[in-house]
């Protein structure tokens, strides 16, 4: 057999393990070879080997069968599922003042939840503390940190955790916990959560704006990097600033550094407050024109804490945006599904599908998205 022909049977069989995988996930209840089978359009010799690989990797569970067989003849058939309890995946959130833990087990049910603050400025224990917090040892573990990584994984710049620059944040942690750890930036993770749980989309501009804003993109379903990871990254070209009024980066208003005084204001019809929004929209409007322009995304979606205002702001930022694009198709201006823990549900995904071979035992399986929604059965903080 041919080297090619060799990698093509091992894709195909991958591909198998993968749709039963999903097929037991989805299922309601524990099923019978015949009907993965049915499920999948697979043989019943195919799901029988998927099943054996699954079972010698401990991702399995051999149901009790039902006794009642209506009078039937025979064994009743074996019944299969996805042991919860095969594996923890883990994800963590570092914010500058506190740092929050989420654990799901293998099948995306959350089993705790911590937030820890990191008044030492030693975010990495602060992290530690947070995942020990919860009583379980994750065998896998997504990282969101507030700033830019550089090809190797390392933190290249971040105006909110300084101290990070430099290091090898997943490699630390992987020692402290013994887990595998994937870092990725935050906000680009609570734009791949909204591509799975928000409206349905391949393409977006996730605007997160709160004390700052914030940009990423997603395009064919996936985070859109860049050569060099910088795309989206509009902060990092010099001088640039979103409005005048902003002083390195951060958003002022007449309310001081909080905007929700004014935006109450705002929906109480209050004028001055809704010429302040409309001057910040216009504002912002051109450089997000750009954007959309150069993306041609299906969706702007608004995350951050001006996105809890609705269509107090949403409203105004679509009247400045809208008329700066000469097309027909333009794309509507959303709020975020996940308007808090958007950056939190995109690391426990994106360990879910960074860690597919060590969690199910077969690479490529999609993060149960859906699922990682559910409160937490049990909620700890320290």
């Amino acid at each position: 057999m041919s080297t090619a022909e060799s990698a093509a049977g091992a894709a195909v069989r991958q591909g198998n393990a993968r749709d039963c995988v999903l097929s037991l996930r989805e299922a309601s209840g524990p099923v019978s070879v015949a009907e993965l089978a049915a499920r999948t359009g697979l043989s019943r010799p195919t799901v029988d080997s998927v099943l054996q690989d699954l079972a010698d990797s401990g991702a399995l569970l051999l149901a009790s069968p039902a006794v009642d067989r209506g009078g039937r003849p025979g064994r009743p058939a074996r019944r299969f599922a996805l042991d919860p309890s095969s594996a923890t995946v883990a994800a963590v959130d570092l914010g500058e003042r506190s740092v929050t833990c989420l654990v799901s087990d293998a099948v995306g049910t959350v089993l705790a939840r911590t937030t820890v603050p990191a008044e030492t400025g030693d975010h990495l224990a602060a992290a530690e503390e947070a995942v020990r917090g919860t009583g379980h040892a994750p065998q896998c573990l997504g990282l969101a940190v507030p700033g830019i990584l550089a090809a190797d994984g390392r933190i290249a710049q971040s105006l909110a955790l300084p101290d990070l620059v430099g290091r090898d944040l997943a490699a630390e942690l992987a020692q402290r916990l013994g887990a595998e750890v994937v870092v990725e930036n935050d906000i680009k993770l609570a734009a791949l959560a909204e591509r799975h749980l928000g409206p349905p989309a391949e393409s977006i501009a996730y605007v997160q704006i709160g004390h700052r804003i914030s940009l990423a993109l997603i395009l064919d379903g996936r985070i859109l990097q860049g050569s060099h990871r910088l795309a989206g990254e509009l902060g990092s070209q010099r001088g640039m600033r979103w409005t005048s009024s902003s002083e390195r980066g951060r958003l002022t208003w007449s309310t001081g550094d909080e905007a929700f005084p004014l935006l109450e204001r705002a929906a109480a019809g209050d004028s001055a407050a809704c010429q302040e929004i409309d001057a910040f929209c216009a504002e912002i409007a051109p450089r997000l024109a750009t954007v959309l322009l150069t993306l041609d995304p299906e969706l702007v979606v608004v995350g951050g804490g001006l996105s809890r205002a609705g269509e107090t702001f949403l409203d105004p930022l679509r009247r400045s945006l809208h008329p700066l694009l000469m097309s027909p198709d333009q794309p509507d201006v959303v709020p975020a599904r996940l308007t808090a823990d958007g950056s939190l549900i995109g690391a426990l995904g994106r360990a879910f599908e960074h860690g597919s071979a060590r969690i199910t035992g077969v690479v490529g399986v999609p993060a149960p998205w859906p699922a990682l929604l559910r409160t937490p059965t049990r909620r700890t903080a320290s």
